[in-house]
C-alpha cells in the first residue's frame, strides 16, 4: 500500500502532537516551568537561590528564605506599599532586578 505525501505528513503530524498533547493531558510532561508533572505549583524550597525565577513572586521568596519582605522592600529601594503577592519580574529596575535578589540572598545566608 502506498501513501501519498500528504497523508504521511498529516499522519506524521498527528502522532507527533497526539504524544505531546497525550503526555500533557496525563500529567506527565509540563513545558511551562511553573508547574511540575503533577500541576502542582513550583516554588522555591529556599536552599538555592539560584533557583529563583522571574515569575515568582515575593512572597515565594519570603517564605522560602524566610526573609522579611520590609528588609527586601528597604534593600532594593521598592516602593513602601508593594505588595507580596508582586510577580519578581514587575519590579525591574535600576535597584532590583532577579539576578541582584539572588546575589543578596545568597551573601544573607552565608557561606
Amino acid at each position: 500500500m502506498k501513501l501519498s505525501p500528504y497523508v504521511y505528513g498529516v499522519l506524521v503530524l498527528a502522532i507527533f502532537f497526539g504524544t505531546i498533547w497525550g503526555a500533557q493531558a496525563g500529567g506527565f510532561w509540563s513545558v511551562s516551568g511553573k508547574v511540575d508533572g503533577q500541576g502542582n505549583r513550583v516554588a522555591p524550597t529556599g536552599a538555592d537561590s539560584q533557583e529563583i525565577k522571574g515569575w515568582m513572586i515575593l512572597q515565594d521568596v519570603v517564605t522560602a528564605y524566610d526573609v522579611p519582605l520590609a528588609d527586601i522592600i528597604a534593600e532594593f529601594k521598592l516602593p513602601e506599599d508593594t505588595p507580596a503577592s508582586t510577580p519578581l519580574k514587575e519590579l525591574e529596575s535600576d535597584d532590583f532586578s532577579v539576578t541582584l535578589l539572588r546575589t543578596w540572598l545568597a551573601e544573607r545566608s552565608g557561606p
